[in-house]
């Protein structure tokens, strides 16, 4: 429907309004009403093309209130006999409130945390600190914090007692059972360090191995440990050794120690000596293993500026090389045009000297 086809009735209502005032009073009153309904060609077009306004209010900024700061949420998070596993959160503190017990670990922001999976004990021991409290986990329920002093420390290794037939063997030292487990292991005596003597030599610690007849794994696995720990002591007793010899090495060279007079008129020993003294390049007695790693550091840069200064010390005889072959060189060829120029001019003499010898005999 378009609304500017309604204007012509009232134009044509405007002429017959001149017959009559009541035609005239309704046809001003007709023009009132319509141009209330008028709309222009623009309103038109947006009222059929539609406007789109935002169904969902925008909502501003959180803005935390005065006095009041973001919750740290501090506290227990676990509660007592409560199931946990490794890594869980079990108080959250700022300083030491709660101190970690039996199977837990303290992070380094006073965070209590479970190492394994049990259930959560807290608990005091007076046996450790009079007034501390510290939080635990067990591996049973009905288990109670602290243990008994004294009583072993509960682990769980991931292993299952399993029921194993055994049965009576010959104890040889090649003698294997079926499965390939040998049934006697060698079992290596213990180092006894008598005190204040000198310590025995690697050499005489090892003696004439004894046999134990093993019947089951646990006792495979015995032997076993206890092979290793000797094999540990051993090595210990080999690096002290070695550290006491080093110690002695660095002994003897401090008191060989010989002070000259230098030139700022002070005694001491030269430079090579304090080099020497200090150790060979790139070492330092005693410091073959070292804990800090700013040594460490100074070390290897010293070992580079060690390797760098020989290698520029290599370069300057290459070079100081190569210029006296240069100069022999340039000398040689000097000497050979001199010798050249001699005998040219020696020849040259001769032959005016001929030349002369012959003039004369023909004027005679």
């Amino acid at each position: 429907m378009s609304f500017v086809q309604l204007q012509r009735p009232l134009q044509r209502g405007a002429a017959a309004s001149l017959r009559g005032t009541t035609t005239t009073t309704t046809v001003a009153g007709l023009e009132e009403r319509f141009t209330r309904l008028r709309i222009t060609l623009q309103q038109t077009n947006t009222a059929l093309q539609g406007t789109r306004y935002a169904s969902v209010k925008s909502q501003g900024a959180y803005r935390i209130p005065n006095k009041k700061t973001i919750a740290k949420k501090m506290g227990a998070k676990k509660t007592g006999d409560q199931y946990v596993i490794p890594g869980n959160i079990i108080y959250k503190q700022r300083g030491t409130i709660w101190h970690p017990g039996e199977n837990t670990i303290l992070g380094r922001d006073h965070t209590i945390h479970a190492a394994v999976a049990g259930y959560v004990k807290y608990y005091r021991d007076p046996a450790r600190h009079p007034t501390r409290q510290y939080i635990g986990v067990t591996f049973n329920r009905e288990d109670k914090l602290p243990y008994p002093p004294g009583a072993p420390r509960r682990r769980k290794l991931g292993l299952v007692a399993v029921p194993r037939k055994t049965e009576e063997a010959p104890a040889t030292p090649d003698a294997l059972s079926p499965s390939g487990i040998p049934l006697a292991v060698t079992r290596l005596p213990q180092i006894e360090m008598p005190e204040e003597t000198a310590p025995e030599p690697v050499e005489a610690a090892v003696r004439e191995p004894e046999k134990t007849p093993l019947k089951d794994g646990n006792s495979i696995i015995s032997a076993l440990i206890k092979d290793k720990l000797h094999k540990r002591r051993l090595q210990q007793a080999a690096a002290e050794k070695e550290k006491e010899r080093l110690k002695k090495e660095a002994e003897i060279r401090m008191n060989t120690r010989v002070l000259r007079l230098q030139d700022d008129y002070s005694y001491r020993e030269s430079n090579w000596e304090i080099g020497r003294l200090v150790g060979d390049v790139g070492t330092i007695p005693g410091s073959e293993k070292m804990d800090s790693r700013r040594a460490k550091f100074r070390l290897r840069r010293r070992k580079r500026m060690c390797s760098f200064n020989a290698i520029k010390k290599r370069k300057a005889a290459k070079a100081q090389l190569r210029e006296e072959y240069k100069a022999r060189v340039r000398a040689n060829r000097e000497k050979r045009i001199a010798e050249r120029r001699a005998f040219a001019a020696k020849v040259k003499a001769g032959a005016a000297a001929k030349g002369g010898d012959a003039s004369g005999m023909v004027e005679a």
